[in-house]
């Protein structure tokens, strides 16, 4: 390893830049969802998964949306106290609980889908003519280089790991 490399220059790299954007934009409309509708980045992001499905488990939420299994669970149990989503527990076996969206959990949720668009939209908008697609082309492209990278990666680690026991 060369010590004299010159130094990481934060913003031109990669990871920092999407992160600062992604947190930008996230607290963009976070801070639009929450002075209209009272609710939570927590329970934003427990509302729009439960209208991709009918139901779904609180495992597969946290899952999906990056948190911890805590913060999810008291995101629903704001939920359901405010009449936005219902439990629906599995009889043979009690444990398992899926949510669904209530008719007022479907209201909100198209009323946040429509401030999430607009939103969307108002900034795609100050993109240069076109190049919206190729944006949201490129992000593909990034996510794709990625996945294939962890999977080198990790193809690597196992490789090196059973190399060792050997």
């Amino acid at each position: 390893m060369d010590d004299t490399a010159t130094p990481l220059r934060l913003d031109g790299f990669l990871p920092y830049r999407a992160a600062r954007l992604a947190t930008a934009l996230s607290r963009g409309l976070a801070a639009q969802y929450e002075a209209r509708y009272q609710i939570s980045v927590a329970e934003w992001r427990v509302l729009v998964h439960l209208t991709q499905e009918s139901e779904i488990s609180v495992r597969d939420i946290f899952t999906r949306v990056d948190m911890d299994r805590a913060r999810v669970t008291r995101a629903v149990q704001r939920l359901e106290s405010r009449d936005l989503v219902s439990k629906l527990v599995n009889q043979s076996d009690r444990r398992l609980v899926r949510l669904a969206l209530t008719p007022a959990g479907r209201d909100l949720a198209t009323r946040l889908s429509h401030l999430a668009t607009t939103f969307e939209a108002q900034l795609l908008a100050t993109l240069p003519a076109d190049s919206a697609t190729t944006l949201l082309s490129l992000f593909d492209a990034v996510e794709a280089g990625l996945a294939d990278a962890m999977a080198t990666n990790s193809a690597g680690v196992r490789g090196n790991r059973s190399a060792s026991l050997e």
